[in-house]
């Protein structure tokens, strides 16, 4: 009997028979029940709606889940919790529960439990270590970027606006420059008034107190071109007329009006008002002239010949002179002497002593273009009673000097004859600067423009200006009075006899007869043409104090200026308020002039680092000298295409840096400083010592100046330091400093007037400590970063020669927000050995004798502090790497020094060697133990993993690359080291300056299947070989 087929067909039947009576059934309801049936299908629908929607919102919240987490990988700022953080995290947790109920186990599973614990430890590398010390990265303080609030307490506003716009004022005594304000007078003009006509006499100063004045210059034909515009608190004079005023010859304007634009407050101060105050004060007399004098030299004669290319438009010729030419008066205080001297027309005398022909000071700037004198050289020869009468007489007569002066002159004239090319005063130098008077033959003047080359300035002689000087000159009298370097070359033309007058001698003059400076200074002023006064009128002469502004963003470029002295700074503000240093500007550099020129706002805000010295040159003169001398425009375009060289020299490298200290402010900026100030951290630093070795380095590249308070008070005196003398040790310090391409600043150990003079006249400062002492703050930095908050700040560590690697370097940074950058500096044995003074000053008369050498350390800082650094990068290529190793050693052969290192993969590698040894033997020698280690197939077997990331594990190679360098950061390198990663977490490349060393460098070395990338420690990101973006990262 077959029951399994029964027990089927009866399931099946019974299938049958529920089915078709369940359709049935629902049939037949339908029918009946119409109501029934339509709920059923609404419910139905709503169900398919509710579906769809909650499908739409899910996949809504997928994709903006997707969108956070893409732009979580994408944004670097933010950290991520990588899966091993999180299986330490569980395992960290897991372990503290086992530990909590440990003392409640027996003893087997106590035992258990210690074992267990072990075992998990060695299964998540759990290691008693401590976190790595990082580099606190922070950002400049505001002040750094941001100009100073303005505001002087305490002073009137008439005699405010006095101060800033005439520098001469600030060199005067307080109730002095009070009792001059009193003579004051207040003019309202009307908009379109004229405050200066054609035919006025020049003998006021006008300071614009409110509203604006624009000056113009009439041409010939009628037309006039707006030559500066004068605002609130600047004025219009010029201080030529200063000095005619005084001598008695007041002029009048003759090109120059001026007109308000608006309604406007004048302040009108008469010049006369300083001939009572210079009566009773004759030194303030030659101190304001030598100012005057030193403007015209500084301001107007660079602004000209050196920016503008003008060399002959400078004085006019002797045909030009004498048809202008006013009877000169004497000198307040003093008569002129008639010379006894007779000589026909043809000779000598007669063209001394006339009123018009007056000897030419400034004869290097123009050529002679009018007639030639008669040569004053007679057929029979001269004896030198003659000669020395001839000269006397003539110096007698260009100084004013009375007959009982006659004595002094000729015991201290000198009469040479000297034979054609023969040198009396070099352009650039101040030791021989003199008068000269010419009694026969002819000398030459000629004036070289400076090429900067490196730090060196070096005079270009295949293109001069040359001027012939005739019988009966002076020459040299505006270096006399100004006090600095001459500034062309004298030299004989022939066979010539000459009357030699030393500026000592007329300082003594001076010193006795003060009104003598006045008639040196009309002979300069009566040769000079009517383009030099309207210049004068046109040029200004600032002083900013630091954190002063130049010029903001977005104003409207109407000028340029010059740096005479000091140090600027550029920032940039970002529409998001985020401000960054575009540059920095010293000595010597055009700020402004690209936007003046292509007239657009300002793409800038420009302040001053420190006290600085500048020279405004308006728009309008620019435009008229243009018009009138073509030759501006060539030099224009010359200086254009130098900025445009220099911008694209000075180029940073491409790509994020996200690792890089945003506060390294010199990163982008171009390393040549004029001014440095060093300050110890402690008693203990050698300080005089470091400085006679930085000296001694830098002497090798430029001329160079050590100053201390030592030295100053001896050469300038002991009351030097106090207020009253303010000005003359400033304009000593500035002659120093324009007379040597860098000044070292000494400080003293206490926060003094020295220590306070050296960090207002730096550009950089250098905080100098002990590498193998535990890191501290000194006494004097937090002062120094209140005093000199925009100043950039270099911290220096010395470290004895031969001493092992610096270690803590990162914790002396850490310390220090206001610091830029570091150094370590290895020291030779003489400067840790305790001697006096005189002794150290001794033994570095000897060491300065002998040549520095170039391989050392302070030769290095040397180089950095002059922008002539030599860097070194080393790029990608495997094994063939190992040739870098050869390249060091001929590269030291060569006499080439390393300042500076990058690498990129296997080069990162050897880059990381050199500096961390500076030694080609012993890096020879653990270079040669790595690749032995990376060529043996047994260590690379044991590394072999499941290929899903790459083929190796990488745990060897980590192990070989952490055994060569150790646990060191790369802040405590010997040698500024960097080395460039690729980030496949960011897609971006990076560059890493600080941190970890081996981390960094394996990241670099981490070809892609090869090794598996590395995690940053700083912010989880993955690194790469450096080479997938830049083999080789240089400019």
């Amino acid at each position: 009997m077959n029951i399994v087929g029964l027990v089927k067909r009866s399931y099946s039947d019974y299938g049958t028979i529920f089915k078709d009576s369940l359709y049935t059934f629902i049939a037949e309801e339908l029918r009946n029940n119409f109501a029934w049936s339509l709920s059923v299908l609404l419910i139905l629908i709503a169900t398919i709606v509710g579906l769809y929607c909650w499908r739409r919102i899910y996949l809504k919240k997928l994709r903006d889940k997707a969108a956070q987490l893409l732009f979580l990988r994408n944004d670097p700022s933010q950290l991520r919790f990588r899966k091993r953080d999180k299986m330490l995290f569980y395992g960290r947790r897991m372990l503290r529960k086992m530990k909590s109920i440990s003392g409640q186990a027996y003893n087997s599973q106590e035992r258990k439990h210690r074992n267990f614990i072990r075992n998990a430890k060695r299964f998540l590398h759990i290691q008693k270590e401590k976190d790595p010390i990082q580099l606190k990265v922070v950002g400049p303080p505001a002040e750094y970027l941001e100009e100073a609030a303005e505001g002087k307490e305490g002073v009137p506003l008439d005699a405010l606006y006095m101060l800033q716009s005439i520098r001469i004022f600030g060199h005067f005594e307080k109730l002095v420059f009070l009792e001059i304000c009193r003579q004051t007078k207040i003019i309202n003009l009307i908009a379109g008034e004229s405050l200066i006509k054609v035919g006025d006499p020049d003998d006021s100063v006008f300071i614009v107190q409110s509203g604006q004045v624009n000056v113009f210059l009439n041409n010939p034909d009628g037309s006039s071109i707006a030559l500066k515009v004068v605002r609130k608190g600047e004025s219009v004079t010029s201080l030529l007329s200063f000095i005619d005023v005084l001598v008695g010859n007041t002029s009048q304007y003759k090109t120059v009006t001026a007109r308000a634009m608006e309604n406007s407050k004048v302040i009108l101060l008469p010049m006369s008002a300083f001939k009572k105050v210079f009566d009773e004060s004759p030194d303030l007399l030659v101190r304001v002239i030598q100012v005057i004098m030193i403007r015209l030299q500084r301001v107007t004669i660079t602004a000209l010949h050196n920016y503008l290319g003008l060399s002959t438009e400078y004085i006019q010729c002797s045909s030009q002179r004498k048809k202008v030419a006013v009877p000169l008066k004497n000198s307040p205080g003093h008569r002129r002497v008639p010379s006894d001297v007779q000589a026909p027309s043809h000779s000598l005398v007669g063209h001394t002593v006339t009123g018009e022909a007056r000897p030419d000071m400034l004869a290097d700037l123009a050529d002679h273009v009018g007639s030639r004198r008669p040569s004053a050289l007679p057929s029979e020869p001269m004896d030198d009673t003659l000669m020395k009468s001839i000269a006397v007489e003539g110096f007698l007569k260009e100084l004013g000097l009375k007959e009982e002066d006659r004595t002094v002159v000729e015991q201290n004239i000198d009469i040479k004859e000297i034979a054609p090319g023969t040198t009396l005063t070099h352009q650039g130098r101040s030791d021989d600067v003199l008068l000269i008077f010419v009694i026969s033959g002819g000398l030459t003047i000629a004036q070289y423009p400076q090429v900067n080359i490196g730090c060196n300035k070096k005079l270009d002689k295949s293109d001069n200006h040359t001027v012939t000087i005739h019988p009966g000159d002076v020459v040299g009298g505006l270096a006399v009075l100004t006090g600095e370097s001459s500034l062309y070359t004298i030299k004989a033309k022939h066979f010539s006899r000459v009357g030699l007058l030393q500026k000592e001698i007329i300082y003594n003059i001076m010193r006795e007869r003060p009104a003598v400076v006045l008639d040196i200074a009309n002979c300069v002023v009566k040769r000079l043409s009517p383009l030099v006064r309207q210049c004068d009128f046109a040029l200004d002469w600032n002083f900013l104090e630091s954190g002063r502004a130049v010029y903001r963003q977005d104003e409207n470029s109407d000028c340029t200026y010059i740096v005479l002295n000091g140090r600027l700074r550029s920032v940039i503000t970002h529409s998001d308020g985020k401000k960054e240093i575009v540059g920095e500007y010293g000595k010597g550099d055009l700020i402004g002039i690209v936007e003046m020129i292509t007239e657009t706002p300002r793409t800038t805000t420009v302040m001053a680092v420190r006290d600085s010295e500048l020279a405004k040159l308006p728009e309008g003169l620019f435009n008229a000298i243009k018009f009138k001398y073509p030759i501006v425009v060539t030099q224009l375009i010359s200086l254009l295409s130098h900025r445009i060289l220099g911008s694209m020299q000075a180029r940073p490298i491409t790509g994020s840096s996200l690792t890089t200290v945003p506060f390294d402010t010199n990163q982008q900026i171009q390393h040549r400083y004029s001014t440095v100030a060093i300050v110890p951290i402690s008693e203990d630093v050698p300080l005089t010592a470091f400085t006679y070795e930085l000296y001694h380095s830098l002497c090798a590249i430029g001329s160079t100046l050590r100053l201390t308070s030592d030295v100053v008070r001896k050469t300038l005196g002991p009351q030097i330091m106090d207020q009253s003398n303010e000005y003359r040790l400033t304009s000593w310090l500035g002659q120093q400093e324009d007379r040597n391409n860098i000044a070292l600043y000494q400080c003293d150990l206490t926060f003094g007037p020295w220590t306070q003079r050296c960090l207002r006249q730096a550009d950089v400062i250098l905080i100098v400590g002990l590498g193998d002492r535990s890191p501290t703050i000194g006494s004097l930095e937090t002062q120094i970063n209140q005093l000199a908050i925009r100043t950039a700040k270099e911290l220096v560590l010395l470290h004895h020669e031969g001493a092992a690697r610096p270690t803590n370097t990162t914790t002396w940074l850490n310390m220090r927000a206001w610091v830029s950058g570091h150094h370590h500096i290895q020291c030779p044995k003489r400067m840790f050995t305790r001697r006096s003074q005189y002794r150290i000053n001794d033994l570095y008369s000897k060491v300065l004798m002998s040549e520095p050498n170039i391989h050392s350390d302070f030769s290095r800082l040397a180089r950095w502090l002059t922008g002539n650094s030599v860097g070194l990068v080393l790029g990608g290529g495997g094994a063939r790497g190992a040739a870098h190793v050869g390249m060091f050693k001929a590269i030291q052969e060569a006499g080439i020094p390393i300042d500076m290192v990058g690498g990129v993969s296997i080069g990162a590698f050897m880059g990381a060697l050199w500096c961390s040894e500076k030694n080609v033997t012993t890096v020879t020698q653990k270079a040669r133990e790595w690749c032995k280690k990376m060529t043996q197939w047994g260590r690379q077997l044991m590394d072999l993993t499941y290929p899903i990331t790459s083929m190796f594990s990488g745990r060897d190679f980590n192990q070989t690359i952490r055994g060569t360098f150790g646990d060191v950061y790369i802040e405590d390198l010997w040698i500024p080291y960097f080395t460039l990663t690729t980030d496949i977490s960011a897609s971006c490349a990076r560059t890493h300056t600080h941190g970890s060393l081996w981390r960094y460098v394996r990241s670099s070395m981490s070809l892609s299947g090869y090794m598996p990338p590395l995690c940053d420690p700083k912010d989880g990101h993955l690194l790469l070989d450096g080479g997938y973006v830049n083999n080789l990262p240089v400019v």
